[in-house]
């Protein structure tokens, strides 16, 4: 079942198998053009990150250790500041999402079910009704008025075991969570990114050997999912993001236990459920913050296993 670390799903056919200083523009193989932007404030891996208004919020993750800072990105004049500090306990790879002109972040590690949430025009935050069950390593994506934590796992640091199928909306108008239908299989890890009122899920992992290439979809509607989408052509985990821009989801970076971190860039074409390899990161990189903002692809941050990166990057696709 398992080959270089990599999982296939079995029944199902795959592909091939989951952010100015401008000082650089660089046009790798495939399609697009990558940008560097100004870095992150100091090298760090698993923030929690999401776009609000015309500002990329990337709160805690690891930097020489678990932080709580609250780092924001202006878009438009290319520079980093602070807001105040998010609300213990320090920590890193959990999700993040955005509503309504705030930013909220979910979970992470060390293994905790918090839900906490940022507003930029104040610089405020609140804590807000824990999630059913604490989890690192999980994907979030907003359809509607409801936030869902997807997978995830109770173990303390990259695919190192624990995966989760579970599946929790959180009603942002009441402040409450219910528990809806389970991903089709456990796992932690995962990019999850909404399109069209479905989330798409992509790779992630069962344990450190154990890859996957697998794409689900859930519809709130019928609270279902469907496991029919193409395989991603290259099975990874740790993306810790997934954006869209059109019709298109971006799938950038990863990890593998055999190849390390990726400079992968993969785009899946929704209505033809086809892949295409795009331009590659020009620094591999995993547990990035990928958020699609005005036309383009940011990635912020990154790194695995305590070894940060301060990059930011921004991929404009071809039109």
């Amino acid at each position: 079942m398992t080959r270089l670390g990599r999982l296939r799903r079995s029944g199902r056919t795959a592909i091939g198998a989951a952010v100015l200083t401008a000082v650089l523009t660089t046009a790798a193989s495939g399609a697009g053009t990558w940008s560097t932007l100004a870095p992150v404030p100091a090298p760090t891996e698993g923030m929690q990150t999401a776009v609000v208004g015309n500002q990329i919020i990337a709160a805690y993750g690891f930097s020489a250790g678990d932080t709580q800072l609250t780092r924001i990105y202006d878009a438009a004049a290319d520079s980093w500041s602070f807001g105040t500090p998010a609300p213990p306990p320090v920590r890193s790879e959990g999700a993040a999402a955005s509503h309504g002109g705030f930013f909220y972040a979910v979970g992470g590690r060390p293994v905790i079910d918090d839900l906490d949430r940022y507003q930029p025009a104040t610089d405020t935050w609140t804590s807000l009704a824990d999630m059913p069950t604490g989890r690192a390593g999980l994907g979030a994506a907003v359809v509607g008025n409801a936030i869902y934590s997807i997978g995830g796992r109770t173990g303390a640091s990259p695919c190192a075991g624990g995966a989760l199928a579970t599946v929790e909306r959180y009603n942002i108008e009441t402040d409450t969570w219910s528990t809806v239908a389970p991903l089709p299989s456990a796992r932690s890890d995962l990019a999850a990114v909404a399109h069209g009122g479905k989330i798409y899920v992509f790779g992630g992992c069962t344990g450190f050997a154990a890859v996957l290439d697998d794409v689900d979809v859930y519809d709130p509607v019928t609270d279902s999912w469907s496991t029919a989408p193409a395989d991603m052509p290259t099975a990874r985990a740790s993306m810790y993001g997934a954006a869209a821009k059109g019709n298109t989801i971006y799938v950038v970076g990863g990890w593998t236990p055999v190849l390390g971190q990726l400079a992968t860039n993969e785009a899946y074409k929704v209505s033809a459920d086809t892949w295409s390899a795009e331009a590659a990161m020009p620094s591999p990189r995993a547990e990035m913050g990928v958020v699609s903002h005005g036309g383009r692809i940011y990635t912020v941050g990154g790194g695995i296993f305590g070894v940060s990166s301060a990059l930011n990057l921004s991929f404009k696709p071809n039109p």
